[in-house]
């Protein structure tokens, strides 16, 4: 029986992906590329394969990955273009939270949850200027804790993080279910300690081998199914 709930921000309950894009495409147009590209070396090419696996110490370091990205494009590291990039990407992320996108079924699924379960904000950078914005959006406090930057040294693509979550929430893994979009974060690290796994594949991308979720999903209200 599912007693505790995790769940992710973004591109679970919000559409971060469109505030990354529409930042990057001015400076993706002058590097022949469009946003929708640029943000995908950003996060899958340099972030998730690189930085992850490499470099976990410059997790946060965004002219880190400015310079990663202008070598993997064959370009000269220029101050100019990496300070336009950095700038574009905090400008984005702090929209995730002063000019909110949610996606149309995320409050309906906080209404049905909040309240019924132990609810848990699991994200990564601004857990909490996100959680108020859920709440100011939302007109009502959804989150019995929130986690990440300000209270959990790991990042969420490790195991240990789940487990510091489930240590503070006081939840056990076989109560606990983790729901969000990203395989790298959401899926492998906590079926590693047991928690079951929602994978919301809005996109319809293919899970590889290793990798599967226990429930995959295209929508948080199809998700209700399996708590």
């Amino acid at each position: 029986m599912i007693k505790t709930i995790l769940i992710d921000y973004d591109n679970t309950l919000h559409d971060s992906d469109s505030k990354f894009i529409a930042r990057f495409e001015g400076l993706a147009q002058k590097l022949g590329l469009s946003g929708r590209e640029l943000w995908d070396i950003y996060l899958f090419k340099i972030h998730r394969e690189m930085v992850h696996k490499k470099f976990p110490e410059r997790h946060d370091d965004e002219r880190f990955h400015a310079k990663l990205i202008l070598r993997y494009l064959g370009l000269p590291c220029e101050g100019p273009v990496i300070r336009r990039l950095v700038t574009a990407y905090k400008k984005a992320l702090e929209e995730c939270v002063e000019k909110p996108s949610f996606f149309p079924d995320t409050f309906e699924f906080l209404n049905q949850v909040s309240g019924r379960y132990k609810l848990c904000l699991a994200t990564y950078a601004n857990a909490r200027e996100k959680s108020a914005c859920l709440e100011r959006f939302g007109g009502r406090r959804y989150f019995d804790y929130i986690f990440r930057d300000h209270n959990i040294s790991f990042h969420k693509h490790t195991p240990q993080f789940y487990e510091e979550v489930l240590r503070i929430s006081g939840s056990k893994p076989e109560e606990t279910a983790n729901i969000g979009d990203a395989l790298v974060h959401d899926v492998i690290p906590a079926k590693l300690i047991k928690i079951k796994t929602i994978w919301i594949n809005r996109k319809g991308e293919i899970a590889p081998e290793g990798s599967k979720p226990d429930h995959e999903v295209k929508n948080l209200l199809e998700a209700l199914e399996y708590l």
